[in-house]
């Protein structure tokens, strides 16, 4: 197992184990191993589990009998005579493989001949560089309708298999020809990197003006359009490694984009975002990010993938949503503002929940009676949809906070105010315990009356801190509310200070947190408290997977479970506001 394992990822020994970062979800510390004696694979953090064939399958996006292939390869092991039937159906495969290949070696010859040229000013012109031309094996199709079609019977393929590979199209009456004619041509690989169909970009020099701009071989036995994603087999390791998938238009947007430094770039080929192209990307990415043109097309493909992927969801698990500038594509705009720029825009990404809002609302009276009931309905409905009971709850509760907010409050601010936390979370899950208890803190010095909420009082109580001046400051405001009550400040804070002597309450206070209302300061707690579960919960899990690595013991094992379920339903719960009952 560590032998296979380890060619395609780092491990390091650990006991009688060995570990790594897993390549099925991002994470910073080891939670991956690996048992030779066992013979499988396991991951704490996302359950993944398995043996070696499994592992491959996963990690090279192979089908069951393609990875079993792939070990014996390794190993050099004859597999047995498969059945006359799967013999046969992969010798078609092998051949439909070949012809392909042999196509689109001879579509890259044709990009550096004489005829080449307008193609190759194209690209070039469009800022690809003679290496990302090679990478993605970016050629060419003549303006003539034969030239593939002799190419390859003359090398031995039949027109029967050029026909079943797509190459060539024959008419019911009159001579076969090239599906692909005066266009540059961009090979569709599978996850594996084998060549499957291809894309053609229309070129000016055609002499058939009715051409569609853009062509995409047909179904085969090998390709269905709806099933594969355009550089899956390169973009799958970044994308893993950085838990950022994001799915762009075209095959230019991801070229170019790879090009600028965006390697964990996909296209959907000329359809709209389908439920197996999100079972890829999820095994890619927790929330992939559908980047999209800034025009009403982009936002009619926004809202077909938002209805796509609600039946799907599940529990950490969704969609995030990225409209560039008005006539800007990923290609014009990461050569106008480079890699970061275009970063920046897919973190400031809008997820799912908050999309469906934001195109919803506008759409009623919400000042009305019946309108506010009207998109009370709508939204219900649209929670239904969803199949996973927690995602649906959850969504709805989201809804209504929203739908019955006050009307001193701005929903849409709330909505955005929850999504950066959670962004704040995602990004510093490894953020001291003792810097969330400061706040936390802070927030009962600020408005001691925040501790008539019976609830409060039973947190502070509870908190783990290190820290022995932040220890001293927590028995000092529970010692102070019993003495002082909390209802007079000024008092509160006298008797907070007499029971710290020798320390400066001015310099444990937070400057962010002091000039906040009540209000504000109540969501600050609910987030603050979130995230501390969050990295309490996350402390613990290492603490027992450390305890694991030196020693296999079920009842660790099993308190390890219950911690990664518990750290699990936290992490869900930090997509979505505060219930209503929180803030007051």
């Amino acid at each position: 197992m560590s032998e296979v394992i380890g060619k395609r990822m780092p491990l390091k020994k650990h006991g009688r184990e060995y570990q790594g970062l897993c390549p099925f979800h991002n994470e910073k510390s080891p939670s991956f191993t690996v048992n030779d004696e066992k013979s499988f694979f396991h991951c704490f953090g996302c359950g993944a589990h398995g043996d070696a064939i499994e592992f491959v399958r996963k990690y090279d996006r192979l089908t069951y009998p393609e990875a079993i292939e792939q070990l014996a390869r390794d190993a050099g092991i004859a597999l047995p005579t498969p059945s006359y039937a799967e013999s046969q159906r992969a010798e078609v495969e092998k051949t439909l493989y070949d012809v392909l290949e042999a196509a689109t070696q001879w579509f890259e010859k044709q990009l550096n001949t004489a005829t080449g040229t307008v193609a190759l000013d194209y690209v070039t012109k469009r800022g690809l560089r003679p290496e990302t031309l090679r990478q993605f094996r970016v050629g060419y199709a003549p303006d003539d309708r034969t030239a593939l079609h002799s190419h390859l019977t003359k090398a031995g393929f039949s027109k029967q298999l050029q026909t079943q590979a797509g190459l060539i199209v024959q008419p019911e009456e009159g001579p076969a020809y090239d599906r692909f004619r005066s266009r540059v041509i961009f090979p569709i690989r599978n996850a594996s990197g084998k060549v499957i169909a291809f894309g053609g970009r229309l070129l000016g020099t055609s002499t058939n003006k009715a051409l569609p701009k853009y062509l995409n071989s047909p179904e085969t036995p090998v390709f269905k359009k709806g099933e594969v994603l355009y550089n899956l087999d390169l973009a799958k390791r970044p994308a893993r490694e950085g838990n950022m998938a994001v799915v762009m238009e075209g095959y230019m947007d991801v070229v170019s984009s790879s090009q600028g430094g965006v390697t964990y770039a996909l296209a959907t080929l000329g359809t709209a975002v389908t439920p197996e192209h999100l079972r890829l990307l999820w095994q890619l990415a927790k929330e992939p990010v559908i980047c999209l043109d800034g025009d009403a097309a982009g936002y009619r493909a926004m809202m077909r993938a938002a209805e796509v992927a609600l039946p799907l969801l599940k529990p950490g698990y969704s969609l995030r949503f990225a409209l560039l500038p008005k006539g800007e594509d990923p290609d014009t705009y990461i050569q106008k503002n480079g890699k970061t720029s275009f970063e920046q825009i897919l973190n400031q990404a809008k997820r799912l929940s908050q999309v469906l809002w934001d195109t919803m609302a506008p759409q009623y009276k919400v000042e009305l009676p019946e309108g506010k009931a009207a998109l009370e309905a709508a939204l219900k409905q649209l929670s239904e949809k969803i199949l996973d009971p927690t995602v649906r709850t959850h969504y709805a509760s989201y809804f209504r906070k929203l739908l019955w907010a006050r009307p001193t409050e701005k929903p849409k601010q709330t909505a955005e105010r929850s999504v950066h936390v959670e962004q704040m979370v995602m990004k510093h899950q490894s953020a001291a315990l003792d810097t969330l208890v400061q706040r936390l803190l802070n927030v009962v010095l600020k408005h001691p009356s925040y501790l008539h909420k019976s609830h409060v009082e039973e947190v502070l109580s509870r908190l783990d801190i290190r820290s022995g001046n932040l220890e001293a400051l927590r028995n000092a405001l529970m010692s102070a509310a019993s003495q002082a009550g909390v209802d007079d400040a000024e008092n509160f804070l006298k008797c907070v200070s007499d029971q710290l002597p020798g320390m400066s309450l001015d310099s444990m206070r937070l400057s962010y947190v002091e000039g906040l209302n009540l209000e504000d300061a109540a969501y600050l707690w609910q987030e603050t408290l979130a995230m501390y579960e969050i990295v309490h919960l996350n402390f613990e899990a290492k603490e027992l997977e450390d305890s694991l690595g030196q020693s296999m013991n079920e009842s660790i094992l099993q308190r390890l479970v219950e911690v990664k379920e518990a750290l699990h339903k936290a992490q869900a719960r930090m997509t979505f506001a505060p219930a209503e009952s929180d803030i007051v």
